[in-house]
């Protein structure tokens, strides 16, 4: 049973980071509910862009969760200065990954699309939403750091309150700017794209105002620098490096699919687009949890509480496999009437509904992976370990079964998705042996003194 001081931090940080990643889902759904009106083109080449932009989200959250890891073990620890570094030392990492996907999506984005569809109409649509949506670069970088560091200052409401205006303004502009209301241009694909980067600029500044009053009125010490310790630059290295390089080779396996299901056809790939709203809003609904997992179990760590965090790590276990049979009974329920929101072929939402069918069968592995692996196993600043685990699942297992199960046994692409996504039962596997072991926990910051 959890205790009631772990129920209270699960609500305090889960519940509005949940809130906050529902929202930032929820803004994908209205581009594509309001897309869809445009035909199936139009919607697969917003889900081939999302592919790529996904990308730099993906490798930006990893650099995210390493300064998450570290801030959480040195507030566990009371090292203000150790907090401050652990900030701006990723985040100026994060600053060089934003300039170089920012130049590739304004310079060269038709050759980028051109790797992922061999449709022109598609690749000329996707290349447009690609080109308006570098914008959001970054301030969803600014955005996602600054949150971090509200949740370990246990405001977590902040960034979801934040969020809440995001998806406000971003349904109004979306409306405007996509249908051309008013005195506005109807700009279609590239208008979803914009009203999108300028919500995330609205999300940036509220974020950034809200965490400077927070920050004067916890006085907490959080100052730009230039040069760091070398044993600081060490830990921070040694623990980001392998999470980087992991994430970075998952994402770059997840475009890889898109490839496959680009190469499949229009139609095929639009009911894959169609799936990937319900993907990140059910993946959505347990980011809170995995956000919670790796601040709470540690903060345990950097206090050298190890029997404490080997009990939260459990409750989140049985926490997430819970919830993930759950949202994925709900899943199978509702894609029939969800996949009615769209002006696409009868033939399309039939294979939608597959592919729904076939991503519930995969959820709760998806999310045990996001929770354990992700949050709990990671907060010991055990990212070597999981650098090889994603990717053993995803190029030792998914990739190949992908182009397998599409271009030799030519199965339909519902088979194809449920066949590659099997990847994520071999990462389950691997990560509760590793959660068992318990040779994930270490507190980083105490083995920093002793170096």
């Amino acid at each position: 049973m959890m205790n009631k001081d772990f129920k209270r931090q699960l609500k305090e940080i889960a519940l509005p980071v949940t809130i906050q990643c529902l929202m930032q889902s929820s803004l994908s759904l209205i581009d594509q509910i309001m897309i869809g009106s445009l035909g199936s083109e139009s919607i697969a080449g917003i889900g081939l862009a999302g592919k790529f932009t996904s990308l730099y989200s993906v490798t930006l959250a990893a650099v995210v969760t390493v300064a998450g890891i570290l801030i959480a073990q040195y507030r566990g620890a009371k090292d203000d200065k150790g907090v401050s570094d652990s900030f701006f030392f990723p985040f100026y990492f994060a600053l060089i990954l934003t300039a170089f996907f920012s130049v590739l999506s304004l310079c060269a984005p038709e050759s980028i699309m051109g790797i992922y569809s061999n449709d022109a109409s598609t690749i000329e649509k996707a290349a447009v939403y690609l080109k308006w949506r570098s914008a959001e670069y970054l301030p969803s970088a600014v955005t996602l750091f600054v949150s971090t560091m509200l949740r370990n200052m246990n405001r977590a409401k902040l960034p979801a309150a934040a969020g809440v205006a995001a998806i406000i303004s971003n349904t109004v502009l979306n409306w405007l700017l996509i249908f051309g209301i008013g005195i506005f241009p109807r700009m279609e694909a590239a208008g979803a794209a914009l009203a999108t980067s300028l919500s995330r600029c609205l999300e940036m500044a509220i974020v950034l105002v809200l965490f400077i009053k927070e920050k004067k009125a916890q006085d907490v010490y959080l100052k730009p620098a230039l040069h760091f310790s070398k044993e600081f630059i060490k830990k921070a290295v040694e623990i980001l490096v392998p999470i980087l390089i992991g994430e970075f080779l998952w994402s770059l396996g997840e475009n890889m699919y898109a490839v496959i299901y680009g190469h499949l056809g229009t139609e095929p790939c639009a009911a894959m687009t169609l799936m990937y709203p319900i993907q990140g809003i059910a993946i959505g609904a347990l980011c809170g949890i995995s956000s919670a997992a790796g601040i709470i179990t540690g903060n345990s760590l950097g206090a050298n509480d190890e029997e404490k965090a080997w009990s939260q790590a459990l409750d989140f276990v049985r926490l997430t496999v819970i919830s993930g049979i759950a949202i994925g009974v709900i899943v199978c329920a509702l894609s029939p009437f969800y996949v009615k929101l769209f002006n696409v072929a009868p033939e399309t939402r039939v294979v939608t509904v597959k592919i729904l069918i076939a991503f519930a069968l995969v959820f709760t592995a998806k999310v045990f992976n996001m929770v354990v692996g992700g949050g709990v196993l990671q907060s010991g600043g055990q990212t070597k370990f999981m650098t090889a685990v994603n990717i053993i699942g995803t190029w030792g297992f998914g990739v190949p079964l992908g182009f397998i199960s599409a271009y030799v046994f030519r199965l339909p692409i519902w088979w194809v998705y449920f066949i590659l996504s099997l990847e994520e039962y071999v990462r389950l596997v691997i990560s509760v042996w590793l959660l068992h072991s318990r040779k994930w926990m270490r507190n980083v910051t105490v083995k920093e003194q002793e170096e």
